[in-house]
């Protein structure tokens, strides 16, 4: 097993400015073993080769409804992390057909079940209002160190009703933070109807104490739905699962191809 310790310094820092908050879950107290990179929480599922597409009518930042398309993958590929094997997902996201967000998550699960987020590779791409591409960049990119940026818990391991923690914290990027409001909710949507789901009130400090979404995580499936709140804190558009599938490990042609690909295109924060 693996067990990191940061700075101690580092930790009562963290915690001294999150007093009567969120709470930073103690990485340093955390073991991991082979199994690390694959989580079978059962509200957090991360099965290599999952594949989850998520719909939905949202407004933007200038209060136009614009449909919302994300992609999910669970990659086969793990990257080690201050001394711990995670595994990578790839989440896509698309305004009204344009690609707007590509990013490379990194998550852990530790021997006591909980599901670690130890940080992101964001792509932005910007348009103008004709639609035309101006500017790709890495905004909300952070990586654990142990130093200035440490894991949050994207999933506790026994998560009850007022958990209040850290998703992130990355200073001057990211500080995320959920609220369990229930673990009794009730989904119905097109892919599926679900009880005992788990809710969450989820938000960044950077931009107030304030809630901003719920996210819906159904027993076996993970997600489900998300919820977007309004300024009293109601439901006012959704996100929810339309489609999960496995895709099954490529033939090494296709590898081949693959890596081929992405070879040529090198010359930009949906759970």
């Amino acid at each position: 097993m693996t067990r990191i310790l940061p700075p101690a310094a580092v930790l009562i820092a963290a915690c001294s400015i999150a007093a009567g908050d969120p709470t930073l879950p103690d990485f340093g107290s955390a073991t991991f073993d082979s199994a690390s990179s694959r989580s079978n929480h059962a509200y957090y599922p991360l099965t290599p080769g999952s594949f989850s597409v998520y719909e939905g009518v949202v407004s933007d930042d200038d209060g136009n409804l614009v449909t919302e398309h994300i992609e999910t993958h669970v990659l086969r590929r793990t990257k080690t992390i201050l001394g711990v094997e995670t595994r990578v997902v790839r989440d896509s996201a698309w305004v009204d057909g344009r690609l707007v967000e590509i990013a490379l998550d990194w998550y852990a699960q530790s021997t006591d079940g909980t599901v670690w987020y130890l940080g992101e590779a964001v792509r932005n791409f910007e348009y103008d209002d004709d639609g035309d591409l101006i500017d790709i960049n890495d905004d909300g990119s952070w990586i654990a160190d142990g130093g200035t940026n440490f894991p949050g818990a994207i999933m506790l391991a026994a998560p009850q009703i007022d958990d209040e923690y850290y998703q992130e914290w990355a200073p001057g990027v990211a500080f995320d933070f959920a609220h369990i409001d229930s673990l009794t909710g009730h989904v119905d949507i097109g892919y599926g109807v679900f009880d005992n789901v788990l809710i969450t009130g989820e938000g960044n400090f950077f931009d107030g104490p304030d809630t901003v979404e719920n996210k819906l995580y159904a027993p076996g499936e993970g997600l489900v739905l998300i919820q977007e709140l309004d300024d009293l804190g109601a439901p006012e558009f959704e996100i929810e699962l339309i489609e999960k599938r496995s895709i099954p490990t490529p033939g090494a042609g296709v590898v081949v191809g693959l890596a081929a690909i992405g070879a040529t295109r090198r010359s930009r924060k949906p759970g």
